[in-house]
């Protein structure tokens, strides 16, 4: 079938773990016709987790695209993972879809994942549609869950209401055509019935709410309601829609993905309501002009995903925006500045690709083996080039140090470890120059050991982790001047230079300044390179305790040559004898980095929380209930005190809890926290 953007949908399927995601979309698949039989996800054998990691642990760990075509429309769907360690696989499945289906348990309610998600998609204004499963739990409650909504500040619209909850579910009322949806006991696809008679009341009673919830969707529909005080169905659709669209309101669902209810309502709505990417404009990097998604001009996409698989080879996931992507032509990445081939497209069912001709503007498609694309990278025409905005992801929270066996599995290590930062963005791993470690970072101890263990298991790398060192930093705190002359005689030319400088503080976060105010010549200014690279080599060697110093200006105001035994290298040696002399009388005291943490956890674990951020020496600069019983909790940190709060955390919620971090500030550090610091890198 033929699809145009119009008849394009793309939605991304998210919500805390063991919501029920993998299920739904399986669901979907098994009514859509693409495949005979929903599989479990204890069963291993489901279309979107298909890695041997997946099956292992029975969770979702990557984003998996599949597509299903439903009453005319393609549904591209992204079933995305519950736990906050993979939360860069939800962020590149929402910057490839225009609406999000939030999983919400009908017996758990709203969860920290829940919130956290809320947050990631109102930073992007994306619309939204709740759906909340396992209605056939024990102590399932819809209309709780309907009440915990409203702490979001904003009108949960009910699309569907039950029959019956928990042991007594018997399916779900569509209250937009009246109609309801009886369970089938097989698992089969539902089929609309009339309204059994002891649900009339209530449904119609909904339905009333949602008419009048709808006008608030469209200004006019608004004015239309109040002078004839109720709305056709299709001005209430509108109302929806536009709505929706406009994130005025979030529509609700509810049903029981594994017993298949309650989904033909929700994918009618997604196809007939939801926003068809024509309708977003996709951002470009600062100075250039933002484009709507058209399948008219030059073609243009941005790659937002990227895997490499040890038999396709390296995979773009790309989504076009503009004009169409074919078979066997050129595209120009705008990064790298370079023209690339694009042979194959394929578009994507869980771990299987189906190749295709061509992709029209608003669908998603895979590359493979076109070696320069990255994720984030831009693909275009020469002629027209464009630079899509960067995906917005989140730090890393997770940071240890690691090494290999030896040097030879050090090297193989790091290749592979390089690979999978390619993949995944937020993993990362670098060289620490100034504490000589391999350092690896993630969003939690789940999101690091899987990669290792990957590492163990495919190419038999053992890897040893310990806490990495922690940056601290040294600075001054008063002015001082001092005097250097540095005069060696050994045969032949000699080395001569004198330099008096005074340094003085600077703003927190300027690291380093240098000004020449010498009067009258006493040093030529071609030694002045040499003088600044004794300066930074000093200041990088440190005074207490071998940190680099920050923060730091020196003014050159005097000093002295030889007219045959000066040279760059005399100058830049008496500058860096001469700093040091300067900062020790110039009260030199350690600093170290501050974090901007923020942690999300349930009332009860609160007391627990505060108190264990008081005994890391945190200061508490916010807390409020963001929903659902829980609250999030602002802070700043120093950053050696949350080394190891991922399995801290854990440990104190249940593990419930979940955090945010990112670098602040570097705040003095003195007493005998600072002592301790000293003797530590005096013992290394």
């Amino acid at each position: 079938m033929a699809f145009t953007t119009d008849t394009i949908r793309n939605i991304a399927v998210c919500g805390h773990g063991g919501t029920g995601k993998t299920t739904l979309v399986e669901q979907i698949l098994f009514n859509a016709g693409v495949i005979s039989k929903a599989e479990t996800v204890d069963s291993g054998r489901t279309v979107s987790d298909f890695t041997e990691e997946e099956i292992e642990k029975k969770i979702s760990i990557h984003s998996s695209l599949t597509n299903v075509a439903w009453k005319d429309t393609k549904i591209n769907i992204f079933d995305t993972p519950g736990s906050s360690d993979f939360v860069g696989e939800v962020v590149s499945s929402f910057r490839a879809s225009e609406s999000a289906v939030m999983l919400i348990g009908a017996r758990s309610s709203v969860q920290i994942e829940t919130v956290k998600l809320w947050r990631r998609l109102d930073a992007r204004d994306m619309p939204r549609i709740a759906f909340i499963n396992k209605m056939e739990k024990t102590r399932a409650d819809f209309f709780k869950v309907l009440e915990d909504l409203k702490e979001f500040k904003i009108t949960a619209i009910p699309l569907t209401i039950p029959m019956g909850q928990a042991e007594n579910y018997d399916g779900v009322i569509n209250l937009m055509n009246m109609k309801a949806y009886r369970k089938d006991g097989g698992g089969k696809e539902e089929n609309a019935i009339d309204i059994p008679d002891e649900y009339k009341a209530m449904a119609e009673e909904y339905h009333l709410k949602m008419i009048e919830m709808a006008a608030e969707g469209d200004d006019e529909l608004t004015e239309k309601y109040f002078e004839e005080g109720t709305l056709s169905l299709e001005d209430a659709k509108k109302g929806l829609r536009e709505g929706l669209f406009d994130n005025r309101f979030v529509p609700v669902f509810c049903g029981s993905a594994i017993e298949n209810s309650g989904i033909t309502p929700l994918m009618d709505f997604i196809v007939f309501e939801s926003p068809a990417p024509g309708r977003v404009e996709e951002p470009c990097v600062s100075g250039e002009t933002s484009r709507m998604v058209s399948s008219d001009g030059a073609v243009s996409g941005i790659i937002f995903k990227t895997m490499i698989d040890k038999f396709a080879g390296k995979m773009s996931y790309v989504k076009v925006i503009t004009g169409k992507l074919a078979s066997n032509s050129e595209v120009y990445n705008s990064r790298e500045e370079k023209k690339e081939r694009v042979n194959k497209i394929f578009l994507c069912e869980g771990k299987d690709l189906k190749e295709t001709n061509e992709v029209l503007a608003g669908d998603i498609a895979v590359l493979t083996k076109v070696e320069s694309l990255k994720t984030n990278d831009t693909i275009c025409t020469s002629d027209e080039v464009i630079h899509y905005k960067s995906l917005s992801l989140p730090h890393p929270v997770y940071t240890l140090a690691i090494n290999a066996e030896n040097q030879k599995e050090e090297d193989k290590m790091s290749a592979q470890l390089h690979k999978v930062a390619e993949e995944d963005l937020t993993f990362t791993i670098h060289y620490n120059e100034e504490t000589k470690e391999t350092v690896i970072s993630g969003m939690g101890e789940l999101h690091i050991n899987i990669i290792l263990e990957k590492l163990l298991k495919n190419y038999k790398i053992n890897v040893s982790r310990r806490t990495p060192k922690v940056p601290y930093r040294e600075t001054i705190n008063s002015s001082a001047e001092a005097e250097y002359t540095h005069k060696k005689q050994s045969g032949g030319h000699g080395q001569y230079g004198k330099v008096c400088l005074r340094i003085h503080p600077l703003e927190r976060g300027q690291f380093f300044e240098m000004t020449n105010d010498i009067k009258g010549g006493s040093i030529s200014k071609g030694y002045m390179p040499g003088i600044e690279k004794g300066l930074l080599e000093s200041m990088n060697e440190g005074f207490l305790a071998g940190y680099p110093l920050m923060d730091i200006g020196v003014s050159i105001f005097d000093g002295k040559e030889h007219p045959v035994d000066s040279s760059e290298m005399a100058f830049k040696l008496a500058a860096k004898h001469a700093l040091k002399e300067a900062v020790e009388k110039a009260k030199p005291t350690l600093l170290e980095p501050v974090m901007n943490l923020t942690v999300f956890v349930e009332d009860q674990f609160l007391g627990d929380v505060l108190s264990d951020l008081s005994t890391k020496r945190g200061r508490v600069l916010d807390q409020k209930p963001v929903g659902g019983g829980i609250q999030s909790i602002m802070a700043q940190v120093p950053q050696g005190e949350l080394m190891r709060y991922s399995i801290d955390l854990k440990s104190m919620t249940s593990g419930t809890g979940a955090f945010e971090v990112e670098f602040s500030h570097y705040d003095p550090v003195s007493g005998k926290i600072a002592q301790e610091i000293i003797k530590a890198s005096e013992l290394e």
